[in-house]
């Protein structure tokens, strides 16, 4: 049927816009965090050299576990920084004081006092708020994108039914057989044929636009202080200034820790070839002759490395968002317009009394009684999503974490309704949500239906544990037990018992 071809097609330009934007997005991101390594890696070669090389898994991991996130989201990000300083203070502390042996269980005494010796600074802490509030925006933005398009694509599967099929029949072709002038119905009689017909599509108007509004205020966060694109790129400077941080303090870093988890081992190596002094004297002995081409030295102002043009930029990318999700605002509702802004389906609405009214040519009064019941099963699990979804949008841009986890692989090959790639502007340009395609739309849309409120590498090979205060304020239990290490733990004792008790019987 005509009418169910039109809802299709103009769901359809919807769905496919919405993809193609979170498609765009995506590889921005992509590009993005590519470049972001590349830099970093230019970078810490030149100034660190091969300390750098031979450390450069932890930074290479740290990339890995954010990209991991944005992904599938399966990692907390104030974990990944927590272990990704961790794990850097306990290779820099090696460097640093490379003249000794540490074993594993010092190190850990290394790692439990990360806290109170703040090695860093501040760094940490800004650069996860940071990093995490610009993360999580991002990755809610984009999934946000990409399930509006399959959540439009949904709908278009919704058919009218018989009742409504006679009457879309009676309306446009019964005046035909009545008027020798082919006369088309009445705009008021159209309309409100085309609502009661459409009832499941405009019902999802209002939860709809609430969404949209939430995307929009997560945009205007990626454009101000969730801006991913200035957290990401400058992360070589970021951490770089931390590792200064910790070369300036290292001195007296190394010496409470001394204090604290006891006097290391003197390596054998530096016996041998520097016999002639105690270095527990001197702890910046070892420093000056570190390969470490900054290590000892002050703080460098690292020149930022010219950015090559990125088009689209950032902004230019969002802005263009924001437009194109702004005019899908109120598209539910005024589908019954839209279909009958078509002279060949409709009179306009001057032409009242001179139009088919369903019974004969003239003035339109009786509006066609509506069906009050809109409960459909697919509109309920749509709108179910599009509330989880608002949630999560919400959260995001109140700079909380999200728990959007998503497993699958994201092809991005289309919602279903097309692959999005063959969208031309031309063809977006037509959908009118909030205006019509003529003039004619402005006398049968009426103003302000369906408003709704807008949304405000160490010498050890266990990972280090950052010990918080026991204030609450850690972001994950310090101590997880393995299902290896409860095997065996619960294990040695049973077997310790049984070889005991051979023992006794043989003797």
């Amino acid at each position: 049927m005509y009418v169910d071809n039109y809802v299709k097609e103009s769901i359809s330009k919807v769905s496919n816009l919405i993809e193609t934007r979170a498609r765009k997005f995506d590889e921005f991101f992509k590009d993005m965090m590519v470049n972001s390594k590349r830099e970093f890696h230019e970078m810490f070669e030149r100034t660190y050299g091969k300390i750098y090389l031979q450390n450069s898994d932890v930074f290479s991991d740290f990339f890995g576990e954010l990209e991991t996130y944005y992904k599938k989201g399966t990692v907390r990000l104030s974990d990944t920084m927590d272990n990704f300083f961790g794990i850097l203070y306990q290779r820099m502390f090696t460097v640093i004081n490379s003249q000794y042996d540490f074993d594993e269980k010092y190190l850990e005494c290394v790692s439990e006092h990360m806290t109170e010796m703040k090695p860093f600074g501040d760094i940490p802490h800004k650069l996860g708020v940071q990093l995490r509030r610009s993360f999580v925006a991002a990755r809610t933005f984009f999934k946000s994108l990409l399930q509006g398009a399959v959540i439009a694509d949904k709908l278009s599967y919704i058919l009218v039914d018989e009742e409504c099929a006679t009457e879309i029949t009676k309306m446009q072709h019964c005046g035909l057989c009545t008027s020798q002038q082919s006369l088309g119905a009445c705009a008021d009689y159209c309309t409100n044929t085309l609502e009661n017909c459409l009832k499941y599509h405009t019902s999802f108007s209002k939860d709809w636009d609430k969404f949209i509004d939430g995307l929009d205020k997560v945009a205007d966060r990626l454009l101000g202080p969730f801006n991913i694109e200035s957290v990401v790129e400058p992360l070589n400077i970021k951490i770089s200034e931390a590792i200064m941080n910790f070369q300036e303090s290292g001195t007296d870093v190394s010496k409470k820790i001394y204090g604290l988890c006891g006097q290391p081992t003197l390596s054998r190596k530096k016996r041998k070839s520097e016999p002639e002094g105690p270095v527990v004297e001197n702890p910046n002995y070892e420093i000056k002759s570190t390969p470490m081409k900054s290590i000892g030295g002050g703080k460098k102002k690292h020149k930022k490395t010219e950015k090559v043009d990125n088009t689209p930029t950032l902004k230019k990318l969002i802005m263009d968002i924001k437009t194109k999700i702004r005019e899908t605002r109120q598209f539910w509702l005024h589908l019954p317009y839209q279909y009958c802004n078509n002279d060949t389906i409709a009179a306009p609405p001057s032409a009242d009394g001179q139009c088919w009214n369903g019974t004969a040519i003239g003035t339109y009064e009786k509006p066609v009684s509506k069906i009050i019941n809109t409960q459909s099963p697919i509109i309920n699990e749509q709108n179910f999503t599009l509330q989880v979804y608002f949630d999560k949008l919400r959260k995001a841009h109140q700079g909380e974490e999200v728990e959007l986890i998503d497993d699958s692989e994201e092809p991005l090959a289309g919602s279903g309704s097309g692959s999005g790639d063959g969208v031309d502007e031309e063809e977006e340009e037509e959908i009118t949500p909030q205006g019509g395609v003529n003039n004619r739309i402005d006398d049968l849309v009426p103003y302000g239906a369906g408003e709704t409120e807008t949304v405000p590498t160490t010498t050890s090979s266990k990972k280090p544990e950052v010990i918080r205060s026991n204030d609450g304020t850690s972001s994950a239990e310090t101590n997880t037990m393995s299902l290896t290490r409860a095997l065996v733990q619960y294990l040695i004792p049973i077997i310790l018992v049984w070889f005991g008790g051979t023992l006794t019987d043989l003797l």
